[in-house]
């Protein structure tokens, strides 16, 4: 319910349209009054008002300086203007005010209450529109932390955003992120019997450690945390700027660059130390131990992927099965004679592009994994091998996921993995995977077609059986089990004809068989063709054919005569 206020220099019309006509029935729960312009602006101090009615002419105080002080001071009041004078000037004074209704008296009351009507029709709507907002942000305030985890684990994981992209996702989960800015990667391990916990009990503990790491580390550096995918806490962290000026305390990282130099000792040393305090933390209020991994420093967002791969690489080789290790990251991936494929396996995975249909992408995502595999790892067997193997069993699954065997697809000869064929060279390996790609394609949309060309097999058959029935989209979609949206466009598609002018083409056919019939009156065929009105069969046919049902009676009396 809303409330008004009334506001005029004469007592008897604000009296009157106060208290005599129904405002509940409309929304208004309340209507208060005001007999100048002050006595409006005590109203509007003391009170929420969402709608005001005002003269125009009043002493001291006129209705449009009111509305002007309104709209400065309570905008978000819907304003009707009353006035006896029908100049043009008042009403375009009124238009700049921002007014919601101008109204000459003398105004009936029936119009009054329609008027005031529509703006509470206007308000419930706004009101819904901005609970409807605040539902969302709120959803998103509170889904914040995921989704910040959820941007970070993929670019760990090596997803990779144009500047654009990523700034503006920054920009909108509230993440101070800048291009080149200094950080480094802390992972931490939970162990123990923190790692005998069930899902839930972990969550919660793992919940206690980012909020511990983050009581711990604010002073001085800044948190952007995730759960990796295997199962580590990872945090990005940058410095923050320093509260005072004292030398130790001032120095930061080196200027930004492409490359992963440390930063001044303290920053460097200060991280070293609070990671310590975090596992004395875990220990004594979780009663569980972690180990902690810092990487060396690197520039946002460049050097992400590999930090985080050096820093697994340290916990595969320094800490393997022991716990409560403390390790600074050493440049060991670098000194590495060997590495693995990175852009087979970076994401999206090829075998999720391949579900979502995306073969543009798929192809895409082939042709960068050959050009790293022909420049880099053309002489290596081993890297060979694992490609192919990798994209085999992504063709395999594919396969298998829609129900079919991968050489029932593709072809025997092309799936039959016997002497490893296709990688004898990498010219042959680089013909099978695209000749494969192109095969899996065509026979997806091949099925596709199927599909499609069934389903408008089943809708042509249901409108023959119930043409004389109700055939509305509806009823074909509900037939279906498909969204009538759906119906339509697939029948488009596969016909080029709208499914609409196929029902009346069925009709008119129909109709003109029935016709020929002289037994029968032209109202016997409007209703075995389901029209319940003669006339508008009549017009209908007559739209199609161009003559009457009559004429076209006529039209075949003549040819059978001849």
């Amino acid at each position: 319910m809303f409330q008004l206020l009334i506001v005029d220099d004469e007592a008897s019309v604000v009296d009157s349209l106060a208290d005599t006509l129904p405002w509940r029935e409309i929304g208004i729960s309340a209507v208060f009054k005001a007999y100048s312009g002050s006595e409006a602006l005590e109203v509007l101090k003391t009170n929420t008002i969402d709608i005001m009615m005002t003269d125009i002419r009043m002493p001291g105080m006129n209705g449009l300086e009111l509305l002007a002080l309104v709209r400065r001071e309570w905008k978000w009041v819907k304003c009707i203007l009353l006035s006896g004078h029908a100049e043009f000037s008042y009403a375009q004074e009124a238009i700049r005010h921002d007014a919601h209704e101008y109204l000459l008296k003398p105004v009936g009351d029936d119009e009054v209450l329609a008027k005031a009507g529509q703006l509470v029709a206007e308000l419930r709507r706004e009101r819904d529109e901005n609970r409807a907002y605040e539902r969302v942000v709120k959803a998103f305030q509170e889904h914040l932390p995921k989704l910040r985890g959820d941007l970070l684990a993929d670019l760990l994981q090596g997803t990779k955003l144009s500047p654009d992209k990523l700034g503006h996702k920054l920009e909108s989960l509230k993440i101070e992120m800048a291009t080149d800015e200094r950080f480094a990667l802390l992972l931490c391990r939970l162990e123990d019997r923190l790692t005998e916990l069930d899902f839930y009990s972990l969550s919660l503990m793992e919940y206690a450690v980012v909020n511990m790491a983050e009581e711990l580390f604010e002073d001085e550096f800044r948190l952007w945390s995730c759960k990796d995918i295997h199962g580590y806490l990872v945090f990005l962290v940058t410095l923050r700027e320093r509260r005072d000026s004292s030398p130790e305390q001032s120095e930061l990282p080196a200027p930004p660059t492409q490359s992963a130099e440390r930063p001044t000792e303290p920053a460097e040393s200060r991280l070293q130390s609070i990671a310590s305090q975090l596992q004395l933390g875990v220990t004594r209020y979780l009663k569980g131990s972690v180990s902690v991994l810092i990487s060396r420093w690197g520039s946002f967002p460049f050097d992400i992927q590999r930090l985080y791969e050096e820093i697994l690489l340290s916990m595969r080789r320094q800490v393997g099965h022991q716990s409560g290790l403390l390790i600074y990251v050493s440049d060991e991936l670098e000194r590495m004679p060997v590495h693995a494929l990175q852009r087979l396996n970076e994401p999206p995975m090829l075998v999720h592009l391949l579900e979502s249909g995306d073969f543009e992408r798929t192809r895409d995502k082939l042709t960068g994994a050959w050009e790293e595999l022909s420049s880099k790892w053309a002489d290596s067997r081993e890297h060979v091998t694992e490609a192919f193997f990798s994209i085999y069993s992504s063709f395999s699954s594919f396969a298998h996921k829609n129900g079919r065997h991968l050489t029932d697809m593709i072809g025997p000869l092309l799936s039959d993995v016997t002497g490893l064929t296709p990688i004898r060279s990498l010219e042959s390996f680089q013909q099978w995977t695209f000749q494969s790609l192109e095969l899996l394609q065509q026979c997806m949309e091949s099925e596709t077609r199927n599909d499609r060309e069934n389903a408008v097999r089943k809708i042509k058959h249901f409108v023959e059986k119930h043409l004389v029935d109700d055939v509305s989209l509806q009823t074909i979609a509900d037939s279906m089990y498909m969204h009538p949206v759906h119906v339509s466009r697939i029948f488009k598609l596969e016909t080029g004809e709208n499914l609409s002018d196929f029902v009346l083409r069925l009709k008119m056919e129909k109709a003109a068989v029935l016709l020929a019939d002289p037994a029968l009156k032209n109202y016997e065929v409007a209703l075995r063709l389901g029209y319940q009105n003669p006339n508008y069969f009549i017009k209908v046919f007559k739209k199609y054919y161009s003559v009457t049902p009559q004429e076209f009676r006529q039209k075949l009396e003549t040819v059978g005569e001849l």
